[in-house]
């Protein structure tokens, strides 16, 4: 693709707001280190990922190789996030993924990556209303024997994420730190529970086949690395903060490493100990007869019926911790197209005292209701449509998006030079280029796996992915031709060393 030097932002500074007395930005340096990486352990939820996507790793997957899988989706997110951290050093915008495709591969590209992390995110929030709404109402039947509504549960979750989002992102932080915290409690009293039990297959000792060679490239490993880096999916999100971090050069980088080794440390050791637990050559076959039970079925061996009630209440907050971080994602891209005024100019205000994208949160969660109430009032169930559907087209489309942020990345330093270290802006971002595209690949090949349809409707739900990003394209070519002035405006914040500086 041939690049003009015009397509790449001159200006410095977000685009103006036509003195709109709300406006008052994002509030500053109010996030260190461990509220973002809160923030990011929280949107990839990592008892979710326990609980709903190693079962179908193991049983669909490459068996007792899944633990590898893990370590080979980590490393290709650790390629990733080289060039996207050195990238940082250079773009503070909250538009994160938005901001780097426009520098990278100019404002028409830019703004259909907008439009397709848009639609994913907003696609993923959705998907874990109806996750929320299912195990919510679940739990509440089990307990009181009272029969409530999943939407009423899931609106009860829109009403308590909105409440943090206004307050603002360090309060979401904190609660998501507690969450978390708890989360992985409950998972390392589960790995002691599996070793130092009598009844599973770990108490003759463990063993580490699951990350010899051969155990990761058993068939089906694409299927178990696609899955795997869905575990993921959101830690992309550490950029979105640049603009409220302290010393955000130091800051995101730092959240951004530890989070996916934490993460890739969680699941692999859980996942090794839950392979062990069920035994190496029994793993694939007990993972395809137990399905989405698996991590019921391995706690009640370990540690008795009381893990299983555990686990269904820490699965129904893990999944808001995760609510709240997509919400908080979200607002703050809505926040950043907003104050280009590429749409709805108010999406672009902040609260007074706050200082937080009001407007763009209740914008977004007002769109939640209304697709919530949809799959209600039509009768969809919420886990087998709302939570898988939207979850996969969600997770494609994000892939996607990074796919495409790799190679911004790649063309960025290739054309403005403003750093020239040959790891960072090349030898990383080239590798993290080839493995994002060998997972988007698999992801496209195994997509009625990864939705759970097939026929005529797997087509129309993947088809709302590129017609997300065409959406966003067509509408830049039709402001570039009927609107100069505000195409002008696409602009992005861009620093160099402590100053700000044009591209």
């Amino acid at each position: 693709m041939s690049i003009s030097q015009n397509e790449i932002p001159q200006q410095t500074a977000a685009a103006p707001h036509d003195g709109a007395p709300t406006d008052h930005g994002l509030k500053k340096n109010s996030l260190g280190v461990s509220a973002i990486v809160f923030y990011i352990i929280a949107a990839a939820s990592p008892l979710t990922g326990v609980v709903a996507i190693v079962p179908i790793m193991i049983g669909l997957g490459n068996g007792a190789g899944t633990p590898a899988s893990f370590v080979v989706a980590a490393g290709i997110l650790v390629l990733f996030a080289v060039g996207y951290l050195a990238m940082g050093r250079h773009v503070t915008n909250a538009g994160a993924l938005y901001s780097y495709v426009t520098c990278g591969l100019g404002r028409v590209t830019g703004l259909g990556s907008a439009s397709l992390t848009v639609f994913s995110y907003s696609s993923i929030q959705f998907s874990l209303y109806g996750g929320f709404g299912y195990y919510l109402s679940s739990l509440v039947r089990s307990v009181t024997g009272l029969d409530v509504p999943w939407w009423a549960c899931a609106v009860l979750a829109m009403v308590l994420c909105l409440g943090l989002g206004l307050r603002g992102a360090h309060a979401g932080g904190m609660i998501l730190g507690i969450l978390i915290t708890l989360e992985c409690l409950m998972l390392i009293v589960l790995g002691a529970g599996i070793v130092f039990s009598p009844d599973t297959h770990a108490a003759d000792g463990l063993t580490l086949e699951p990350f010899s060679v051969s155990a990761l490239f058993a068939s089906g490993v694409g299927v178990s690395v696609m899955f795997a880096l869905t575990t993921f999916i959101g830690f992309e999100g550490s950029a979105i903060y640049c603009e409220e971090a302290k010393n955000p050069r130091r800051t995101i980088p730092r959240a951004t490493y530890f989070a996916v080794v934490f993460m890739a440390a969680v699941y692999a050791v859980t996942s090794f100990l839950i392979v062990n637990a069920t035994g190496t050559a029994d793993a694939k076959g007990i993972a395809q007869s137990e399905s989405g039970n698996l991590i019921f079925f391995v706690s009640g061996q370990a540690l008795g019926p009381w893990a299983a009630h555990v686990f269904q209440v820490l699965i129904v907050t893990a999944i808001f911790a995760a609510i709240v971080t997509f919400h908080n994602n979200l607002s703050r891209y809505l926040y950043a197209i907003g104050r280009q005024g590429l749409v709805w100019k108010r999406l672009g205000h902040t609260s007074r005292v706050n200082k937080t994208p009001h407007v763009a949160a209740v914008t977004q969660t007002i769109s939640a209701a209304i697709v919530v109430l949809a799959f209600a009032v039509i009768g969809l169930d919420p886990y087998t449509t709302l939570f898988t559907w939207l979850a996969g087209i969600g997770t494609l489309g994000i892939i996607g998006a990074q796919t495409i942020a790799a190679v911004a990345i790649l063309v960025f330093f290739r054309r403005t030079k403003v750093d020239t270290r040959l790891w960072h802006t090349k030898i990383a971002p080239t590798l993290a280029i080839l493995g994002m595209l060998a997972i988007f690949v698999v992801a496209v090949s195994s997509v009625e796996l990864l939705l759970g349809t097939s026929g005529p409707l797997t087509v129309i739900l993947v088809g709302l992915v590129p017609a997300s990003a065409l959406l966003g394209i067509g509408y830049a070519l039709w402001i570039r031709a009927r609107s100069p002035q505000k195409y002008e405006q696409m602009r992005v914040l861009l620093t160099s060393n402590d100053s700000t500086t044009p591209a």
